[in-house]
């Protein structure tokens, strides 16, 4: 799982799974089961960039090929950040990453503003988000407009294919496009953080900073939004969501909520902090039983 490790060693800088009753008449079982998945883990942290630079998101297609998006300032000739040459991508290849520019056309011209958000079907087949869309087909890149049905900035980016993607940002802003883009109605303005899918469910979350502004959980199918009824706990900001459909559902940001179904608006909430004891900015997995959560100050908490 390699690949899966690489993508939150990336975004770093940027569980108890279980909850046992007080009145329970007897302890907790220990799991006796084996580990399914190695925790043993060799980091290395790799600098990319000079100070003032900053990733965003990143996508990873395999062990030997990665995307990480954000502002990315070079050294100049004395080692101090060259803040006039702008990268906004870097290209990881196995053993390094290299920083490169990606086209942003912009009213005609070309420019090499930051990137905010980055997915990937493929290494042929990668999607790029800021404002508007680039896409790599393998040999060039493609602008992709999206006026008129997404105003603001591309937080994420998520589909099963070039024929069904969905982009989440700033203002309550979605968006799906389908061989074209629709405009998604939601219902707030709230910044749409992440947005994951699985199984046919397709879900995505809103917050402010500091989650007082409230929060907006919906379930996607097509071009409607509905807001799901879930009581999530006040004054908890999120920033992102990861679940397994009809398995588990996590939330991730000012600590960790779970249920188990969806039809549930009860979420539980992690108090002691038993894994991810800072903030929390992302969570994927490939299954429930490797899960990754990625937080402040170089937390990162990992369930097998």
């Amino acid at each position: 799982m390699k690949k899966f490790y690489v993508l939150f060693l990336v975004i770093v800088s940027l569980l108890s799974l279980s909850q046992f009753s007080c009145n329970s008449p007897t302890a907790p079982k220990q799991n006796t089961l084996p580990d399914t998945t190695s925790s043993n883990f060799t980091w290395t942290v790799d600098t990319i960039g000079a100070q003032g630079s900053v990733l965003y998101d990143v996508a990873v297609i395999n062990d030997t090929l990665a995307y990480a998006v954000g502002e990315l300032f070079p050294r100049d000739s004395t080692g101090k950040s060259d803040q006039t040459d702008l990268y906004n991508a870097a290209r990881w290849n196995g053993k390094n990453w290299t920083m490169i520019k990606v086209p942003y056309y912009f009213y005609g011209g070309v420019d090499y503003g930051r990137l905010t958000s980055v997915f990937a079907f493929g290494p042929n087949d990668i999607w790029f988000g800021t404002g508007n869309m680039e896409h790599w087909n393998g040999s060039k890149y493609i602008s992709v407009e999206t006026t008129g049905s997404f105003s603001g900035t591309i937080n994420k980016i998520w589909g099963t294919s070039d024929n069904n993607l969905y982009i989440v940002g700033t203002s309550g802003n979605i968006a799906h496009y389908y061989g074209s883009w629709q405009k998604i109605k939601t219902g707030t303005t709230l910044p749409f953080q992440d947005i994951w899918g699985d199984g046919g469910q397709v879900l995505a979350v809103a917050s402010d900073k500091f989650g007082l502004g409230g929060k907006y959980l919906v379930s996607l199918n097509g071009n409607t939004a509905t807001v799901m009824n879930d009581s999530i706990p006040t004054a908890v900001s999120l920033s992102g969501i990861w679940f397994k459909a009809n398995q588990k559902y996590f939330l991730v940001g000012d600590g960790v909520l779970i249920k188990e179904s969806l039809s549930s608006r009860v979420w539980k909430y992690d108090y002691n902090r038993s894994a991810a004891s800072y903030y929390s900015f992302a969570i994927r997995g490939d299954g429930l039983n490797n899960i990754v959560i990625a937080g402040g100050f170089g937390d990162v908490s990992f369930y097998n």
